[in-house]
């Protein structure tokens, strides 16, 4: 299949899930679809339940193997929600025993509080903050309920510094062997404990964890836990702009964190106001401009007609030039790279990925610093894997 090709099955998939979309119009280029290739985009995507969803809605006549497909996709995503929302009440029960006060973050909140069914946002993993006091008794805890540790220093590598550990059921490591979460068969997922909401890749940050604990609310996640902390409306819809930002910055899947703002700026909860306030002192004016500015193109968030042009005076010129050429092809170029096999091919990855993550950077000052993760090669993951 050719790029354009892709591109346009791509965002006919994308324009299933627009607020305003009318099957009529929709299927009127339907005919021309590659229904084998839509179906395989909504599966690897992770938008295929919220498609099935859309279709049935619709009573839309498609080729019933292509529906039966979207539909086995929508009931296995249902069984693995479910799951890892029982595993979600084991560890919140847990940390109110221990007097810990988690905020369940991105996934585990959006599905049961913003889509119409959890069924729809897929998870790989839960996410769940914790001060920087609370989590040495929180990774104690977690290996008391049988979950493995996997440690990694935020100064080798990506530098990521939001967590440097990861923890999972030891009888599970062996069921996710696929690197993509939304093929995984598995029903346990990864504990990733949050010491903070700093997005970092490669020397590029921008954190926007200070007085985010005194502004949380509570939500019913699970029906047999008591309500724990979410992020508010507003601080959760600046946290996934920051946290789509950086996934398309690190080449990682981004559709899902796309549809994630599409469903929060549907719901009318946001404080635009405040919002801005909070970008402004996070300086993320840059992120959060790239990522509202894909979502209403894309999916057609519903955007108040100031917020785009107040993000764009205080981004720099050149960032915002590039914010005004990123389309759908972009995006489908920097989620879907080549897995790299050779050393050689680790290394051309290694230059043109910081090339990238620079042309983000908001000041000569963090360009250099994102260069020098590469200067400094003995703290890369390609000089590690040297050693072994």
């Amino acid at each position: 299949m050719t790029t354009s090709a892709a591109t346009a099955t791509t965002q006919h998939l994308l324009d299933v899930l627009r607020p305003q979309q009318e099957l009529d119009k929709w299927q009127q280029q339907s005919p021309k679809l590659n229904w084998d290739d839509f179906v395989v985009r909504a599966i690897a995507f992770g938008l295929a339940p919220q498609v099935y969803a859309k279709l049935k809605l619709w009573n839309a006549t498609i080729p019933p193997k292509a529906m039966a497909k979207l539909a086995v996709t929508h009931k296995m995503q249902a069984q693995r929600n479910e799951a890892i929302y029982a595993q979600l009440a084991q560890l919140l029960q847990a940390a109110a025993a221990a007097n810990l006060q988690p905020v369940a973050l991105k996934g585990v909140h959006l599905a049961a509080c913003y889509y119409s069914e959890p069924a729809q946002r897929p998870m790989n993993d839960i996410d769940l903050l914790f001060t920087p006091e609370e989590l040495p008794q929180a990774e104690v805890l977690l290996l008391e309920l049988g979950y493995g540790g996997k440690h990694k220093s935020a100064e080798t590598g990506a530098r990521v510094t939001k967590h440097t550990s990861t923890f999972r059921r030891e009888d599970t490591t062996k069921q996710n062997a696929t690197p993509n979460p939304y093929l995984s068969a598995s029903l346990d997922r990864t504990i990733e404990p949050h010491s903070s909401l700093e997005e970092s890749w490669f020397g590029l940050k921008v954190d926007m964890t200070p007085g985010i604990r005194e502004r949380v609310d509570t939500a019913v996640l699970t029906p047999n836990t008591a309500p724990c902390h979410v992020l508010n409306p507003t601080d959760l819809l600046h946290h996934i702009c920051l946290h789509f930002a950086f996934h398309l910055i690190q080449g990682a899947p981004s559709f899902v964190q796309l549809t994630d703002l599409l469903v929060i700026t549907q719901a009318n909860r946001v404080d635009w106001d405040t919002f801005l306030q909070r970008v402004t002192e996070a300086k993320s004016w840059g992120y959060v401009l790239a990522a509202l500015t894909l979502a209403q193109q894309l999916v057609g968030a519903p955007l108040p007609a100031t917020i785009l042009p107040q993000l764009a005076e205080k981004t720099p010129n050149s960032l915002r030039q590039r914010i005004e050429q990123m389309d759908l092809a972009y995006v489908l170029h920097r989620t879907q790279q080549k897995p790299l096999i050779t050393l050689a091919d680790r290394l051309r990855r290694g230059i043109k990925d910081r090339i990238e993550i620079a042309r983000w950077a908001p000041t000569w000052g963090e360009k250099w610093r994102v260069w020098q993760t590469a200067v400094q090669f003995t703290r890369t993951d390609t000089a590690q894997m040297l050693r072994k």
